[in-house]
Parts: structure tokens; C-alpha cells; sequence
């Protein structure tokens, strides 16, 4: 696993690719830092927030799901999984080293970049609050693993990078682009009395839009959602709500996990 590990930092850190992710994080990021400059301070949850949380969003989970999912396709492709087959290496090893490598690198230089733009927007003259600062960084590098460890079960039933790139798009444009709009459409057809439970449910099942709701509710501002959120919300700005975020990381590793062992012992056994 660590032999996996290391070995996918250091391919991914000698690739040119790599450093252009750094120039665009920090011309992103600078660019929604500096919008700051139009408010006095960003010390809680404003329209400003919203729209810097609502880009991150949008760029963030579609790169993670590229890049995760190159990476076995490409080994696939280039027929170096079929090699590695024959090696007495544990799927489940092979899948942590793949994830754990990659979120690492991937992790490094978006925290750099951060760390730039938060330079620049201050020698610039913006000001922030360090409660701001953390809750859009811990927000950003929370959707780049999970999107991530998805990018990688991805990546471990297609054949082709064409494949993983256009599966990815798809899953991208579902989850980030239309939920709302499916959303609406699902709960349209339910009874009225479903709407309530049925959203917090729907909730779970799209990690973007969770962690969405756990970064507003860290500014104190979960009141946005509307009256069919209000329990969840107030449970979840309790102590408590700690113990369903450590519940659901490990769900979802779990099931990630299975899935693509699955796929790639079944692709070992063609």
C-alpha cells in the first residue's frame, strides 16, 4: 500500500499538469478572495460567501473526478494494470495507495496555492476572519476527497480514459449542475407529507450538497435552507452532529471501497 502510495505522489508531482493546477488555484482562488474588497468584512455567511462557496463547488468536484479516475484508467489503458495483476498485490492495498497518493499531491498544492492567494488578497488590503478562512478551506479540501475516492470508482470499471472522462462529466453535471432541478422533480411527485423526510434522505446521497449544508451550518447560517431542514439543522449544529460526520466518512469509504475491489477483481478474474 505505501509502495502504491509514494509511488502515485511522486508520478503525479514529476507531471508537468501538476503546476498548472497550481497556477489556476491561485488565480481562482485570488480572484475569489479579492472579492472581499466590494464588503467590509466576511465574518459570517453573506451572498459573497455563497458565491465563492458555489464556485469551488462548480471546479473542484469535476477536476477531482478527472483526475481520480485517470487514474487506473490510464494504467488500464496502457496495460499496466494487467502487469500489476500479476504481482501479489492486495486490491484493497492497490485502491488506498491510488486514493491516498493522489489526494496527497492534490492536497499540497491546492493548500500552497490557498496559502498564495490568502498573501496576495492581504497585501492587497482584504481582511478576514479566521473562522471564514477555515470554513471555505476545510470545505474545499473536503469535496476534493470525496470526489476524489469517487473519481477512483470511476475509474476502476471503465477501459478507456475517454470513458472515464465522459462518465465523469456526466456524474459532475448530475450532482452539481441539475440536483436542484432533480430534486424538485422527485419531490413533485411524492405526497406532501414525504417532501420533508424524502429531502433529508436525498441529502445523504449526494456528498456535495452535505457538505454544502455542513459549511453553511459552520457559519451559522442554517436558517437559508427553509422550514423542511430545520430539524436536521438544529441537530446537526449540535455536539452531536459530529458523530454523523464520522458515520457517513465511514460509510462512504466503505462502500467506495467495496465497489471498486469489486470491479477490479472481476476485471483481474477476465
Amino acid at each position: 500500500m505505501w509502495n502504491i502510495w509514494r509511488s502515485e505522489l511522486r508520478m503525479t508531482v514529476r507531471q508537468r499538469s501538476y503546476y498548472s493546477f497550481l497556477i489556476l488555484w491561485v488565480v481562482v482562488l485570488s480572484l475569489l478572495f479579492l472579492l472581499q474588497n466590494s464588503a467590509p468584512s466576511l465574518t459570517g455567511y453573506t451572498n459573497m460567501t455563497g458565491t465563492v462557496a458555489n464556485i469551488a463547488l462548480y471546479i473542484i468536484p469535476l477536476f477531482m473526478l478527472i483526475i481520480g479516475s485517470f487514474s487506473i484508467a490510464n494504467e488500464v489503458e496502457n496495460g499496466q494494470w494487467r502487469l500489476l495483476s500479476t504481482y501479489p498485490l492486495f486490491t484493497l492495498s492497490y485502491v488506498i495507495g491510488k486514493i491516498g497518493g493522489q489526494f496527497t499531491a492534490q492536497w499540497i498544492v491546492f493548500t500552497f496555492s490557498f496559502g498564495i492567494s490568502m498573501a496576495i488578497s492581504l497585501v492587497i488590503g482584504g481582511g478576514f476572519s479566521m473562522k471564514w478562512l477555515w470554513a471555505i478551506y476545510l470545505f474545499s479540501v473536503t469535496l476534493l476527497f470525496f470526489f476524489l475516492v469517487i473519481g477512483v470508482c470511476i475509474g476502476s470499471f471503465v477501459k478507456t480514459r475517454w470513458q472515464a472522462l465522459s462518465i465523469s462529466v456526466m456524474l459532475w453535471f448530475f450532482l452539481i449542475m441539475i440536483w436542484p432541478t432533480a430534486l424538485i422533480g422527485i419531490l413533485g411527485a411524492v405526497p406532501y407529507t414525504w417532501i420533508a423526510p424524502l429531502m433529508n434522505v436525498l441529502l445523504f446521497l449526494n456528498p456535495a450538497e452535505l457538505i454544502r449544508v455542513a459549511f453553511v451550518i459552520s457559519l451559522d447560517a442554517g436558517s437559508v435552507f427553509g422550514q423542511a431542514y430545520d430539524p436536521l439543522v438544529s441537530f446537526l449544529e449540535t455536539s452531536l452532529s459530529i458523530l454523523i460526520y464520522i458515520l457517513y466518512f465511514i460509510c462512504f469509504l466503505s462502500v467506495s471501497f467495496l465497489f471498486s475491489m469489486g470491479m477490479l477483481e472481476w476485471r483481474k478474474r477476465r
